[in-house]
């Protein structure tokens, strides 16, 4: 099944912006191809029957595949081949990180949406999700630099090509493609807040609120990347990927922890608080657009962890998960929900009307 499995992507380092040129220099119609894309992902109609999503859809993959197609040649000089994973969940779900150039970075990148626009054509996702994937797959070509916009969405257009057949192969695949989109958009979500981090350090609040506003988009993209991740069926996700994810057919039982891209998120989400540690009250007074986009950013963190919860519920039910044995208490969902209670206590004064549980004390694990 490997070679029917998306290639190995290489993003880069979460904590480390990217230097050189601009990420499409060089590259003749580039930026102007990436502006089409994000202007038909503007005028996404997830809401307006199966045959405008295509057509939506569709609009914005036939300018990503010709930036893609212009791009490869980026790819030759870092293929994901020359690095080792970091972590067991690299290995599976074939990730990489490294210090790579803003070029670099962009082309695989584009690889990554590429796969995940042409996949949402089939995947049955529920229409906020889907509109909160597009909007982060948009930020990232906006972030990269894209420009000008995409002609009006012919709704009488037809599809761009025949769907693929749902087969367990083509879930594998979008198990994999999904969770790659996911990493990119935890990397992306990581170097905004860097950003606005740096700004806050050179007192330029205007502009790290802008940064902060970046990172949202892309946290809010989280849930939607997971979602599409598990649009297959129960059946396959216990009998086929939750036995890939363990021993034997790998040397540890797969967890969370391993996702590096996202705990380099969640620290640069901890550097923000300690550089910005006032309650909402006090910094309102002063500044009140970064006082609302910080609670914007840790509202979104609080409902990827909620989102987390009930998209697995379906799956994995009252199982325990991958790490723990027969002795261990609680299962999946019950450690999921505590990871939820202690950041609902840790941003409670950042946010209005912040609430800790009835007792006022929330149970570590």
């Amino acid at each position: 099944m490997k070679n029917l499995l998306p290639p190995i992507v290489v993003l880069p380092n979460p904590l480390s912006p990217c230097k050189g040129v601009p990420a499409f220099s060089g590259i003749a119609d580039a930026a102007s191809l990436a502006g089409q894309v994000a202007g038909a992902l503007d005028r996404f109609s997830a809401f307006s029957g199966p045959q405008m999503r295509e057509v939506s859809l569709c609009a914005a993959l036939a300018p990503l595949e010709q930036l893609e197609s212009l791009s490869v040649g980026r790819l030759d000089s870092i293929g994901g081949e020359e690095f080792a994973a970091k972590s067991l969940v690299q290995q599976y779900f074939r990730i990489r990180t490294a210090d790579l150039d803003s070029a670099q970075a962009s082309a695989h990148a584009i690889g990554v949406l590429v796969r995940s626009l042409d996949d949402l054509r089939s995947a049955p996702l529920a229409g906020a999700s889907a509109t909160r994937e597009t909007a982060a797959i948009r930020q990232v070509l906006i972030d990269q630099g894209a420009h000008g916009d995409a002609a009006l969405v012919d709704e009488s257009g037809p599809p761009g090509r025949a769907l693929p057949e749902q087969t367990s192969h083509h879930w594998f695949a979008r198990w994999i493609s999904a969770h790659q989109l996911h990493a990119l958009f935890n990397v992306h979500a990581a170097l905004a807040i860097g950003r606005a981090i740096e700004e806050l350090h050179e007192h330029d609040v205007e502009t790290a609120t802008v940064h902060i506003r970046r990172a949202t988009v892309y946290v809010n993209g989280f849930s939607a990347a997971r979602a599409h991740a598990l649009a297959l069926p129960t059946s396959f996700y216990n009998d086929v990927l939750r036995p890939s994810m363990a021993p034997p057919l790998t040397s540890a039982p797969l967890s969370g922890r391993m996702h590096l891209e996202y705990k380099a998120y969640r620290s640069q989400i901890s550097r923000l608080l300690t550089a910005v540690p006032l309650d909402i009250g006090e910094l309102a007074e002063d500044e009140p657009e970064l006082a609302f986009a910080r609670e914007a950013l840790l509202e979104a963190d609080l409902i990827d962890s909620e989102s987390h919860v009930c998209l697995v519920e379906p799956v994995v039910g009252h199982a325990k998960s991958l790490i723990q044995n027969a002795g261990s208490k609680g299962y999946a969902l019950s450690i999921l929900r505590g990871i939820r209670d202690r950041r609902a206590a840790d941003m409670r004064t950042f946010v209005r009307d912040g609430q800790l549980p009835a007792d006022g004390r929330v149970k570590r694990r």
